[in-house]
């Protein structure tokens, strides 16, 4: 499936509710041709560099914002420099023999993707006929790793709708990669039909959820995260497969074993419910306080349908500490868990509390071990002490 380059209004999607998002629709370009000075060179296999290769459009572009600014159009688009110089340095984005050259932005839907994901992150800002970075766009600019999880964490295009699209689009491509664009297509299709509705009250149709696939899937190219092949049983077809990058899958998805970054946080972290029950798990600085709880998760077996929150004070149900909950907990005042882990007033002994499902009350105390620079790759749970029980006891036979 080709990526889009024009929008229309379309049917959208909120969670039991019925109102009305902007989806986009493309008009069809067809891709360019391989030829051997794009076939892909054999990379390196370290999280720095696989990060490094998928991010380098977006680091130029934020260096670039970052060294006297990025002019625009009056409507804010691209130059025509910009663009015609961002189809020289990633030829994969237009295909100038048989096009010509582009000589706007519209014309490189990768392109506006970016514009839009660094611009919805606030990694840039536009001030007049310039976009500049931020300070934040800035530091990101130097760290491709940092900047790889931060661009993942926008892949879902801030709409819980697509959101939810591009979670099963992940988990499909983590399973049963490669896949194409139908196959990708049913499983959100069928994903959407339990509790969302169209602006017509009727459950979202599969017309409205393939553009959305078809949305998310640029954006994921657009900041490395997604990759296309040719189908050796079509041979006239173009970038038919798709996959998850090399540099995907360490941000990506439930088979993150690892953490890599230039600081990794490693927390003891003991059940308090049962006696003897501990692991420690690790988080990136540039994680956000949701990986942990993915962490956590993970060394302890539990499902993640449940609300949880962190008290950096160490105290349960703290009053007086700061508490953060899980993004979208409904009725709360207090600040949510997806802020960077390294941004966080720790020490090495700091403690933090934790709980799991307010219902049957898990209670996890997180204890900073240790902090790691260098960027060495660590598993993401480790040191296992104990048998966690299961989530949920088992029922009782009447």
């Amino acid at each position: 499936m080709k990526c889009r380059t024009r929008r229309r209004t379309a049917a959208a999607f909120s969670q039991f509710a019925r109102s009305a998002l902007s989806i986009a629709l493309a008009v069809v370009r067809p891709w360019p041709a391989m030829d051997t000075a794009e076939i892909p060179q054999p990379r390196t296999d370290t999280p720095e560099d696989l990060a490094s290769a998928a991010t380098a459009p977006a680091r130029w572009l934020l260096e670039t914002a970052g060294n006297g600014g990025v002019p625009l159009t009056q409507t804010y688009a691209f130059a025509r420099s910009v663009v015609r110089e961002v189809a020289e340095r990633w030829p994969g984005w237009w295909d100038a023999e048989l096009f010509g050259t582009p000589n706007r932005e519209a014309d490189m839907a990768l392109l506006e993707e970016l514009r839009e994901g660094v611009l919805r992150k606030r990694l840039v800002r536009r001030r007049g006929s310039k976009l500049l970075a931020t300070s934040r766009g800035k530091t990101l600019a130097s760290d491709p790793i940092a900047l790889l999880y931060e661009l993942s964490l926008d892949l879902g295009g801030g709409d819980l709708f697509t959101s939810m699209v591009a979670g099963v689009v992940v988990d499909e491509l983590e399973n049963n990669a490669p896949r194409s664009h139908d196959q990708l297509v049913k499983p959100a299709h069928d994903a959407s039909q339990w509790g969302w509705r169209a602006a017509d009250g009727g459950p979202p149709s599969e017309q409205g959820v393939s553009w959305v696939v078809s949305d998310l899937l640029c954006r994921g190219e657009a900041y490395g995260l997604i990759e296309r092949s040719p189908d050796p049983d079509k041979p006239k077809s173009w970038r038919a497969l798709i996959s998850l990058t090399p540099a995907a899958n360490l941000v990506l998805g439930e088979r993150r074993q690892e953490v890599s970054g230039r600081t990794v946080f490693l927390f003891e972290a003991e059940l308090q419910n049962v006696n003897g029950v501990s692991a420690t798990v690790a988080v990136a600085g540039h994680e956000h306080l949701t990986a942990l709880h993915d962490s956590i998760r993970h060394a302890f077996n539990w499902e993640d349908d449940h609300l949880y929150s962190f008290w950096l004070d160490g105290e349960f149900w703290s009053r007086e500490g700061k508490e953060f909950v899980r993004p979208g907990t409904p009725d709360t005042d207090s600040p949510t868990a997806d802020r960077p882990v390294g941004g966080l007033p720790l020490e090495i002994g700091s403690r933090i509390a934790y709980v799991f499902d307010y219902g049957d009350d898990w209670r996890v105390m997180l204890t900073l071990g240790e902090r790691v620079d260098g960027g060495v790759a660590m598993p993401r749970v480790s040191g296992r002490q104990g048998m966690a029980p299961p989530q949920y006891p088992p029922l009782e036979d009447e």
